[in-house]
């Protein structure tokens, strides 16, 4: 069903919605789930599925190998019977992340163990300490964040005060976003503990480029922004964008080799290693 929310305006507040498109399912048991994803097709989808799943699905040993690819984001726990309020906190984390992940238990004899697999970026987590309260929820968030995320007014406010250098891809497309995420992986996991990388809808943010030193309306293009410092270093205009380029342009930022964007001058029109 789809609404329009300029006429259903009280329906839309009545389940939060504040920005479009928006996406509910409702379970037929009086529940709803928002989602929270990308707007892409493939997303969700797998928001669907992991809707029509019980929170944490029951395994054994045999079936959790095939269960670790069912989704982006996979937990799996091996829980002895003796430490229930690991069962119970497993519950609670996953009515919280199953829109966004899928989570399954198995029992074990030895000791307990949880693994989440982040399986867009190919990543694994593990964790045997559960001592902590907010152990199992910090394992879950740390493995659904994506090596290059996406930029978006929902996650904004958080990208800029994460106190870490953001690495801006700006393109038009889905596809030239996709392509940039897919051959950057390595980069981004390089430098995770410094930079986030992430991408940026450049028609949905095209007042964005200018601030970050870049040319309004020519993309794709790229800047390194320290908010912290205030510091911008915007990416050459037209050079190439590449794994090898950008993680040289990173390199050359820490050691002092590119000067900080000045606030007027364009510098991503020239070639910013011109000055090195």
């Amino acid at each position: 069903m789809s609404i329009d929310c300029s006429i259903e305006s009280v329906l839309c507040d009545e389940f939060s919605v504040i920005s479009y498109p928006a996406l509910r399912y409702f379970d037929g048991h009086g529940h709803t789930k928002p989602y929270r994803g990308p707007r892409r097709a493939s997303a969700i989808v797998s928001f669907l599925k992991r809707a029509g799943r019980p929170p944490v699905t029951v395994l054994d040993e045999e079936k959790a190998a095939a269960f670790q690819s069912v989704d982006d984001t996979v937990l799996i726990a091996h829980i002895n019977p003796r430490d229930e309020h690991v069962a119970a906190a497993l519950k609670t984390i996953a009515s919280q992340f199953q829109d966004r992940a899928s989570f399954a238990s198995v029992d074990t004899p030895g000791t307990t163990t949880v693994a989440c697999y982040n399986n867009r970026d190919g990543q694994k987590f593990t964790l045997s300490d559960l001592a902590a309260v907010d152990a199992l929820s910090k394992l879950v968030e740390s493995c659904m964040a994506p090596l290059i995320g996406e930029f978006t007014r929902a996650n904004e406010m958080k990208y800029l005060q994460s106190g870490k250098s953001l690495v801006f891809f700006f393109a038009t497309s889905s596809g030239e976003r996709e392509a940039y995420v897919d051959k950057m992986r390595p980069v981004a996991k390089m430098y995770k503990e410094y930079l986030s990388f992430v991408t940026v809808d450049a028609d949905e943010y095209a007042d964005f480029a200018a601030p970050l030193g870049l040319t309004p309306g020519v993309f794709p293009a790229l800047s390194v922004q320290n908010p912290m410092y205030g510091q911008t270093f915007p990416y050459a205009s037209g050079a190439e964008i590449s794994p090898e380029t950008v993680g040289a342009f990173v390199m050359d930022i820490v050691q002092g080799k590119v000067k900080p964007w000045d606030g007027q001058s364009r510098q991503g029109r020239g070639r910013a290693h011109d000055e090195l």
